[in-house]
């Protein structure tokens, strides 16, 4: 995710010419898109991947190993449409840059060798230039190549010659297809490389592991040391192209414990790590002991997770990409809102992590609740997004170009997680905005609060300061606008409540704080028409 730690994007300015060329944007060749190569570093890259989604259950859908080689693709087996380009456009308007494509190549490959059929190959390179098409960063994988069907890699000392000329040819023939795509094309080794079946398949403790779960961890260091020589070996912008890599389960516990570690590269500041983190898991995932409301309580997990990453890999300038994160839909949609808020907001407060949100297109929850794989954010029959607000909350903490969702704008918008934020905002729905000129400030003590309206006719943007004139620090603070006067349909960088005639506006965590002579800034957004005034107070 890319901070530059302001609360509002200044391309809104651009809106209009943005929408424009996006609807005149050619499905261009890799090759004439492409020609700036990979001299972006693993750092920049990761920065600049604002927001990813991932095309679950699609290309990474697999059939029965009795039919193995498959000789069509199994895309829509899993019940799942067939990828079009209309869909991933949608995700480019929502606002997102980035977009992780999991592949299951194994089930049609032939021969000893392992080699890639072409009608799948090319399927595959299809759906990539989609994304290419939308100035996208993709992350290429392999998917379900491990699974209790059939295995076409494990993590064992019995498996490991042939898991080593699995990924081998596989890599190599992945990266000769797409050697001459520049940077924004990321390769990622393995996903959730485990032991399936085993007693510790999905957790165990990174202190004391198993010797089983050594063991599995020392060949999947090995694995992806063989990847990414193979990727290295085709040459070209392969040489020096980033590469994601996994730790066991591509979990915390996986990376965290001592046997890890990251491969040689021949290449310079290259290497992304790889981990999914569906947490809190009692509220993202579970589907036995689960909770639907995302309380105080469970923030500390995610607390957590960031202070690992950043004791391990962050502090130690390696970037980190959470391929996979969601929370299943459990008829929840305001707890996942606050979910998505305060977990994106966690993550952008390190410059070199990138999210991306995991979507297999199942929405309905049947079970009270207790379905854990529900990850549906857009319809992929009809391109709808069924709760943008959620959408809408992950795009508060990034910094990237004015969504579309669902056919209405919407503009990203990036907090300010600092103590002492400076905010720049600089709103420009419209050519050409009217702000009005500023009122005296509302004083109420020690707390000032001073505000900025640009209306532009059909909407309207409110961007309020509170400063802390005082000669200690202020802990906490709220302030109240009249429902009267505006109507709020989104905000930023704040928490909103209704209470009576009033809106209640709380800040998040990070902002709460107030040193002495500083001040924080956040904005409302609102439809229709407001007054050149509006009455705030400051608690």
């Amino acid at each position: 995710m890319r901070k530059n730690f302001k609360c509002i994007k200044k391309a809104m300015a651009l809106l209009g010419v943005s929408l424009a060329l996006t609807s005149l944007k050619p499905l261009l060749s890799a090759k004439t898109v492409y020609a700036a190569g990979t001299d972006k570093t693993a750092t920049e890259v990761v920065s600049d991947m604002t927001v990813g989604w991932n095309l679950g259950n699609s290309l990474d859908s697999y059939g029965q190993s009795s039919n193995f080689p498959y000789t069509s693709s199994n895309e829509t087996y899993w019940g799942n449409p067939k990828t079009t380009k209309a869909l991933i456009d949608a995700v480019a308007e929502a606002g997102f840059n980035t977009i992780r494509i999991p592949v299951s190549w194994g089930q049609y490959t032939t021969g000893s060798d392992y080699q890639i059929p072409d009608f799948f190959m090319s399927r595959v390179k299809e759906v990539v230039d989609y994304a290419i098409a939308n100035d996208m960063y993709v992350i290429l994988n392999t998917h379900h190549d491990i699974n209790s069907d059939y295995c076409f890699y494990v993590p064992n000392n019995a498996n490991k010659d042939r898991s080593e000329k699995y990924f081998k040819s596989i890599w190599t023939q992945v990266a000769n297809e797409f050697k001459n795509y520049d940077y924004h094309l990321v390769f990622e080794t393995m996903n959730e490389p485990r032991l399936v079946g085993h007693s510790e398949e999905w957790w165990f403790p990174r202190n004391n592991p198993s010797s089983d779960i050594k063991e599995a961890v020392a060949c999947i260091n090995d694995y992806n040391q063989v990847a990414l020589d193979a990727i290295r070996a085709t040459g070209g912008n392969n040489a020096t192209r980033c590469v994601m890599v996994p730790g066991y389960d591509a979990s915390i516990e996986g990376c965290m414990t001592d046997g890890f570690k990251m491969p040689k590269d021949s290449a310079s500041n290259r290497l992304i790590l790889s981990v999914h983190a569906y947490i809190p898991y009692t509220f993202a995932l579970a589907s036995d002991t689960y909770t639907k409301t995302f309380s105080d309580n469970l923030k500390g997990d995610i607390d957590s997770f960031f202070n690992d990453l950043d004791s391990k890999f962050l502090s130690k300038n390696i970037p980190v990409v959470v391929g996979e994160t969601s929370a299943t839909n459990r008829n929840n949609k305001d707890e996942r809102v606050k979910w998505a808020d305060y977990y994106w907001g966690a993550a952008a407060k390190h410059s070199n992590v990138a999210m991306v949100l995991w979507d297999n297109n199942v929405y309905e929850n049947n079970s009270a609740g207790s379905n854990g794989e529900c990850h549906m954010y857009i319809d992929r029959n009809s391109l709808q997004w069924k709760d943008p607000e959620i959408i809408s909350a992950i795009m508060k903490h990034v910094d990237g170009t004015p969504a579309t969702i669902n056919g209405k704008q919407i503009p990203t918008t990036d907090p300010q997680p600092q103590p002492d934020p400076q905010p720049q905002p600089d709103p420009q729905p419209q050519p050409d905005p009217q702000p009005s000129d500023d009122p005296a400030p509302v004083n109420n003590g020690d707390l000032n609060a001073t505000y900025t309206i640009n209306n532009w006719g059909s909407g309207y943007q409110v961007i309020i300061k509170v400063k802390n004139d005082s000669a200690s620090a202020v802990s906490n603070w709220t302030v109240k606008v009249k429902k009267s006067q505006v109507k709020i349909d989104a905000s930023w960088c704040v928490n909103i409540e209704e209470s009576g005639d009033y809106y209640v506006i709380t800040p998040m965590s990070w902002n709460s704080n107030i040193q002495p002579g500083s001040s924080v800034e956040f904005g409302i957004q609102g439809s229709g028409s407001i007054g050149s005034a509006i009455d705030v107070t400051v608690e």
